[in-house]
């Protein structure tokens, strides 16, 4: 058999394929277990419309409710499956074609890789001071209230109920959590920065190939 036959076979193993597993995009509500029994039946009628909206046009009208996140699950797991079930390659690559698979492989490769680093959830960069800051503000919710409540004078609750205002006050507002409260937001900062070069990088390579996604 032809060398160049052996790895394509070998790319489109469904053993090969089932070894990654892919990120769900469910129609259904993760927070369903929560409600009561009625709440539940009622939105098992809504499922059942997402069901036949996702067999009838490709997707539902909760999938509308975040489309970047939508697109940043599923698309990518579609460019992981193209790439390990791919019979061929762009037409427009030159060379050899052990080396176009080979070269549209790593494109297909990175595309995939770029989306799912541009996903809060599979980026693989996390925040360093995560934990650190979640046991923080547990203890200052402890302390003073989700939002400072028990931080007001009386003097500011008086205000509030005549100007019908609200303070909130943040983790930063208190000597002893601003450090880490202004670590963590430098963090998430730098996050934010890196997902978003990695969608833009993405969707240049998309662009640059949308028209050979397909096999």
């Amino acid at each position: 058999m032809d060398e160049t036959v052996k790895k394509i076979t070998k790319r489109m193993s469904p053993k090969k394929n089932r070894k990654r597993r892919k990120e769900e995009c469910s129609v259904f509500l993760s927070y369903r277990k929560r409600k009561s029994l009625w709440e539940r039946i009622s939105i098992w009628k809504e499922d059942i419309i997402c069901i036949y909206q996702r067999l009838r046009y490709g997707y539902c009208y909760r999938d509308t409710w975040s489309i970047d996140q939508w697109f940043l699950t599923v698309v990518p797991n579609m460019i992981h499956d193209l790439r390990i079930n791919s019979h061929g390659y762009p037409g427009s690559f030159e060379g050899p074609e052990e080396e176009n698979i080979q070269k549209w492989d790593r494109i297909l490769k990175r595309m995939e890789f770029l989306f799912r680093e541009a996903n809060e959830d599979t980026c693989r960069k996390k925040n360093p001071y995560e934990k650190e800051h979640d046991l923080a503000r547990e203890e200052f919710t402890v302390k003073y209230g989700m939002f400072g409540e028990k931080l007001k004078t009386e003097d500011e609750i008086a205000r509030e109920k005549r100007e019908h205002t609200h303070r909130l006050y943040m983790m930063s507002d208190v000597p002893e959590y601003a450090e880490i409260s202004e670590k963590w937001l430098a963090a998430e900062g730098e996050l934010r920065e890196y997902r978003d070069r990695c969608l833009k990088q993405g969707m240049v390579l998309m662009t640059k190939y949308f028209w050979n996604l397909w096999d």
